[in-house]
């Protein structure tokens, strides 16, 4: 799995906020030169509350290959603001240095691309370095260039991890001025310098679990996880009498696609030896290409099948769900082309993408008290007193869907808004609200990732500073996730571990 680059995450007491903050305060980067004149384009509140802020004050196209956003953080609280490493890069990069907000980014919903600031081939950043710390009751600007999406893109998301994203901003253009990015007396930064390396721009997972079967979707091929526990009885290869309803759907899939290849690989957990599972994943996977055979109706698909035993985890085998997670045989071909579009009623006028520069409080589309624990959490470690607010679930033009939700804690029992918002059985990477889910009907949505990494498209929860995603009773925490349900899915439930559903909230 892959962790968070801060190395300031979860454990620390919550003294070691107070020493980070003073210890990141000696190399504070510097304000940049002044954006423009222009009133910023949306203000969102920090994780912590409105005490912080953020405006986005520019995004523009600065040559056919940059683009330069800025931001403005306002602090209104009376202690200095550290970001610590929470606006790092979320993985280990050798592309992107630790040292700079190289975590903020731009997502393409049109494309399905996550974009990254640029750096130089030695990893330093183009954007603003070192781990901010803003001072009580003032202010700080911070920059990154960005590689530039295609010519005909005309508008991204933003993202600036601590606080939920800039929906649909409109791509402007300005004249490519030069950069302070550091404090060290360093040289400004060209946006257009020949130096950078190659631009890390990350393809979009779109994962969909439905009877015993995940889907995973990047926009160019599908891959369909099916649970061999579904599939097959124990240690054995023959098929149950579920796969084959399971299967005709995948065959159905495949009749669509234009690819002419169809991998079939299996896979087991690790309990259990070599000897046995290799085979066994094997003989399962030649199984389920046997029944794809007699299914798919279209001519001329090649079979490739393998088998890879215990040897390609894609969860941890630590646990149950995990362990359940690993035991699968995948099925992978080009995307199929879309099903014909059901006539729906016309839409209603989308929502603002963002609040105004005015906006002080978050609306409540709907509340929940808690529930059952979170796998990691046991019922006696996890608060009776608190709830849920869904505060946004909003569209954006090329149909990513942001929900932004509150946890409010009243109770003696603190809530852990890393741990207990984290997938540990899956297939996600620790630093973001991969818990989370949007339900339709038999569908349940799960957060976007990365195809390289696995971060969730959300806050880099795992290079947050404890004593901040820590909730003690009266505290608040506000989070959010991005989910790609289709168009005509007008209305869904939300589902936030260790909370009871918010059932029926419309997607505006």
């Amino acid at each position: 799995m892959t962790l968070a680059s801060g190395g300031c995450s979860g454990a620390g007491p919550s003294a070691q906020r107070a020493t980070e903050q003073a210890r990141r305060s000696e190399s504070t980067s510097a304000p940049v030169a002044p954006a423009t004149g222009r009133a910023p384009l949306g203000t969102r509140a920090l994780a912590i509350g409105a005490k912080v802020s953020v405006d986005l004050l520019a995004l523009d196209r600065v040559s056919p290959t940059a683009v330069v956003a800025r931001w403005r953080v306002r602090n209104d609280l009376r202690e200095d603001y550290s970001f610590s490493a929470s606006l790092a890069v979320p993985w280990h990069s050798a592309d992107i240095g630790s040292n700079a907000i190289g975590g903020v980014s731009l997502l393409d919903s049109a494309h399905g691309r996550w974009y990254f600031p640029r750096a130089y081939r030695n990893g330093d950043c183009q954007c603003t370095r070192g781990w901010p710390t803003v001072k009580a009751g003032q202010e700080q600007e911070l920059v990154a260039v960005f590689p530039a999406p295609p010519a005909d893109i005309t508008q991204l998301d933003v993202i600036f991890p601590q606080a939920p994203p800039f929906l649909d901003v409109p791509l402007g253009e300005a004249a490519p001025t030069p950069l302070r990015v550091d404090d060290g007396g360093g040289d400004p930064v060209d946006p257009n310098s020949s130096r950078v390396g190659e631009p890390v721009v990350l393809s979009i997972v779109n994962q969909v679990e439905q009877a015993g079967a995940a889907q995973d979707d990047d926009g160019r091929q599908v891959s369909v996880r099916l649970s061999t526990d579904v599939l097959f009885a124990v240690n054995k290869a023959d098929l149950s009498p579920k796969a084959r309803t399971v299967l005709k759907d995948v065959a159905a899939q495949i009749d669509r696609s234009r690819g002419e290849e169809v991998a079939v690989d299996g896979h087991t957990d690790d309990t259990g030896s070599d000897g046995i599972n290799d085979p066994l994943s094997q003989r399962r996977a030649r199984s389920v290409q046997n029944a794809l055979e007699k299914l798919v109706t279209r001519s001329g698909v090649i079979y490739r099948t393998r088998g890879h035993g215990s040897h390609e985890p894609i969860a941890s085998n630590e646990n149950a769900r995990g362990r359940a997670t690993n035991r699968r045989v995948s099925i992978t071909f080009a995307r199929p082309a879309p099903e014909p579009a059901q006539p729906t009623p016309a839409a209603t006028a989308p929502a603002p993408a963002s609040p105004s520069p005015s906006t002080t409080a978050s609306p409540v589309l709907g509340t929940a008290p808690v529930g059952k624990a979170p796998d990691i959490e046991s019922d006696r470690s996890w608060p009776r007193r608190a709830e849920v607010r869904i505060n946004e679930l909003t569209r954006d033009a090329g149909g990513y869907v942001n929900l932004v939700w509150t946890i409010r804690n009243d109770d003696d029992i603190p809530i852990n808004a890393w741990s207990s918002s984290y997938d540990w059985g899956g297939v996600y990477a620790e630093a973001s609200t991969s818990g989370a889910a949007l339900v339709d009907g038999p569908r349940r949505y799960r957060p976007l990732r990365d195809a390289k990494h696995n971060v969730g498209v959300g806050p880099y929860l795992l290079s947050v500073l404890r004593p901040e995603y820590l909730v003690t009773k009266g505290e608040e925490y506000t989070l959010w996730a991005m989910f790609k349900p289709p168009a005509d899915v007008r209305s869904v439930t939300v589902q936030i571990p260790g909370f009871e559903p918010v059932a029926d909230l419309p997607i505006r």
